[in-house]
This record gives structure tokens, sequence and C-alpha cells, in this order.
């Protein structure tokens, strides 16, 4: 909810999707289809009816199951309200004075822009450039400020070849 990037229910399926159908219109942010695609052009248009077609195929009974991930597509609105925009401008305000202008614009959009940016540098500059030292047949790249950015997430190469780890 913090992150404002789908329910965990989607988020969870789509990054399946990518994963079995990398590359190709299967993919939700197939990066074939060019850096700016792949990067937030996917957010901008409907989904390919591969994308549809091959996430209703999934097997998705674990997240089905799973009461936490339920109970946040459940609530997920309010949760993004609360936790990606209120929780990060009151703790500022409240807790150490700031000003709700500041403390609304740096932490909240501010903090929600760059997380954004992050995880779309995933998609995009990881699957694009870098070296693939695990599997030289596939996309996906190993990207050093990609790593620094989202955290790690630029191990692509390793992430897509070693999904399960």
């Amino acid at each position: 909810s913090m992150a404002f990037q789908n329910d965990i229910f989607e988020w969870a399926r789509d990054h399946r999707v990518h994963h079995k159908y990398s590359e190709t219109d299967a993919d939700p942010h197939n990066a074939v289809r060019g850096f700016f695609f792949a990067h937030i052009g996917w957010l901008l248009v409907r989904k390919h009816p591969d994308v549809i077609e091959k996430g209703r195929k999934l097997e998705l009974s674990d997240l089905l199951a799973d009461k936490v991930v339920m109970f946040q597509r459940k609530h997920y609105k309010p949760s993004v309200l609360l936790m990606c925009f209120f929780v990060p401008m009151f703790v500022p305000w409240y807790l150490w004075g700031e000003s709700l202008w500041v403390a609304y614009f740096i932490p909240a959009l501010l903090r929600y822009t760059l997380v954004l940016n992050a995880t779309w540098l995933v998609n995009s500059a990881a699957h694009m450039w870098g070296n693939r030292p695990y599997d030289k047949n596939i996309n996906p790249r190993e990207n050093k400020f990609v790593t620094f950015s989202a955290i790690g997430e630029g191990f692509h190469n390793y992430h897509h070849t070693f999904p399960s780890d």
C-alpha cells in the first residue's frame, strides 16, 4: 500500500506473468517495445489481450488463500491513502514540527515519485543496459544504477535466471 503500485494480488499476478512470458506480448511491461513503454508507457495503455489471457490461466491459489493478501486487496484504496500519503505526511508534521506543505511534498509526493521511477527502472533499464553473467540468452541485465536506486532489484539477470531464489 505504501508503494501504491497495485494491490499485492494484482502485483504478484502481473509479476508472475512477466516472468513466465518475459519479452513477449504477454509481458505487462515488455521491454522489446522500447524504453518508454517498459518504463511507464505500459501504464498509459490498456493491457495487451495476451497479458489478460495468460494472467487468467496462472495458478494463483496461494494468493487467493492468503488472508493478508485478500485483506489488503479488499481495503486497498483506504490503505493507500493512509500508508502512501497520510502517514509519511503526518509523521514529520506531528513528530518534529515540519510544515504541512513540506511534509506533504517531500516525504509523501517526492518519495512516491522516486519509488515509482526506481521501480520502473527495473522494468526498463534493467532489461536493456548492463551485463548478463547468468544467462546471456535473455534480455534482463545486471544494472548497477538500478541496483542502487531500487535496493538490489538491478541484479535482474540473476533474478530472471533464478526466480525462486
